[in-house]
């Protein structure tokens, strides 16, 4: 099950720097980090819940926790761009600072992607329930990069000059048993896993071609004195 890979990819990826803290009695962090947490682990957790009770049919249970999840998309929106910002606005050293303003850039894309994610399988739920279970599938694994990004005992990873490829590949082999499952069952691949992967596909390349780009480091002087002027938070 995909759902349970995307969480062993959340754990992985957040153990070091988040989890292992915790166990050991260190809970030094934003109460707004521990939010976020919460609402993606959640997230994580009623996505694999309702992966099992799709495989058994229709439910009347599966229907209101769908209907549940709007509220969770409506948290992981405000909590993830409030944390993004956060970052984005630290004073800090460089090239660290510039590494920070790179990755802004791919998690400006989540005000894109996770609404038309959930726009696309939301409005495929009683039309074509394979395609809304696909188009979930893919919003939750977008959701995960910023897991995955943290796994940097891969081969490429602590390479500056590496890593946003390797980032990219390990993620998306993550998706060919979604492909497999695909060839499997339909003898070809699902139009929402062409619909989705084109997008996913979109948008990292638009993140190779502006990780640590000149005119996108320019473009966050403007952006950080406008949030510094404006952010409420």
């Amino acid at each position: 099950m995909m759902g349970v890979l995307f969480l062993a990819v959340a754990v992985v990826g957040f153990a070091p720097s988040f989890l292992f803290p915790i166990l050991s009695g260190n809970f030094d962090f934003p109460l707004a980090v521990f939010i976020h947490a919460a609402i993606m682990f959640s997230w994580l957790g009623l996505f694999i819940l309702q992966a099992v009770l799709a495989s058994r049919g229709p439910s009347r249970i599966h229907k209101y926790l769908g209907t549940a999840s709007l509220f969770l998309f409506i948290l992981i929106m405000i909590s993830g761009f409030t944390l993004s910002v956060a970052n984005f606005l630290q004073d800090l050293p460089q090239p660290v600072e510039a590494r920070l303003d790179s990755i802004f850039f791919l998690q400006l894309w989540t005000v894109v992607l996770i609404p038309l994610f959930y726009w696309l399988g939301y409005r495929k739920r009683r039309q074509s329930p394979d395609e809304h279970m696909r188009y979930m599938l893919l919003l939750t694994f977008f959701l995960i990069e910023a897991a995955a990004s943290r796994i940097t005992f891969l081969p490429g990873m602590l390479d500056d000059a590496t890593f946003i490829y390797a980032q990219y590949i390990y993620l998306d082999l993550m998706l060919v048993p979604l492909f497999i499952f695909d060839w499997q069952q339909l003898g070809r691949l699902s139009k929402a896993t062409i619909i989705g992967c084109s997008i996913l596909l979109f948008y990292q390349c638009t993140a190779l071609v502006m990780w640590d780009n000149e005119l996108w480091l320019k473009t966050t002087d403007i952006l950080d004195n406008w949030f510094r002027t404006y952010w409420p938070i």
